[in-house]
């Protein structure tokens, strides 16, 4: 075999695993999106609680959120932020629910996942791999 052949299978075994990842994840993940951004607000109240820098930009001093982060797309927004800045954000959260903790695990992989295909499927196109 060709040397050419091993930087091929190290370029795109990587690409391959998060492309897996990525479809497998994506349809729970639109699913999880719609119930927090449709679905009542205590899902991305407990998020925001958790992960929000500064929470007084969502919320009033009545701890009521502001009626522009109300709007579904803007808490579906909220959320996919949250899911893609989890792992350098981790630290800010309070609560010792391993479920919450696994929930934004799975999902910030889903996201990073997607990030890596592109990546991985960026440099396999410009080496002229695909």
């Amino acid at each position: 075999m060709s040397d050419a052949v091993w930087w091929e299978f190290l370029i795109m075994l990587p690409a391959v695993i998060f492309a897996t990842y990525a479809i497998t994840w994506s349809v729970p993940a639109v699913i999880m999106n719609a119930i927090v951004s449709l679905g009542s607000f205590k899902h991305i109240i407990f998020m925001d609680q958790q992960l929000a820098k500064d929470i007084n930009k969502f919320y009033d001093e009545k701890g009521y959120m502001l009626p522009q982060y109300q709007m579904p797309w803007a808490i579906g927004s909220r959320c996919f932020d949250y899911w893609v800045k989890y792992p350098f954000i981790r630290k800010r959260s309070t609560t010792k629910s391993s479920k919450f903790k696994v929930f934004m695990w799975v999902n910030a992989l889903g996201m990073w996942s997607w990030l890596g295909t592109f990546c991985f499927g960026f440099l396999a196109k410009s080496l002229g791999i695909i």
